[in-house]
């Protein structure tokens, strides 16, 4: 999987969901280790990649459908399964 950013760098305060060094997987199989992305507020955010690259896994554990093994998933600053 690949993350780029097209425009420039992005402060923190721009960035309103973040996922910072998780550890995604399903039961004992992990799907990505020390994955950090920001996805900044106001822009167009594309996730590109090969077949079973994690690319879903990353969005469920972006919606807290699926819980990081390790790492965090911020909102707005928050850890996000802090919010009900």
């Amino acid at each position: 999987m690949s993350a780029q950013r097209m425009e420039g760098p992005s402060s923190p305060a721009d960035d309103r969901l973040r996922a910072h060094d998780v550890t995604i997987g399903y039961d004992a199989r992990v799907i990505s280790t020390g994955l950090s992305v920001n996805i900044p507020d106001n822009e167009f955010t594309v996730i590109i990649g090969p077949n079973a690259c994690g690319k879903s896994t990353l969005l469920r554990s972006l919606a807290r459908m699926l819980v990081p093994t390790s790492g965090a998933v911020l909102l707005e600053g928050k850890t996000i399964s802090s919010y009900p």
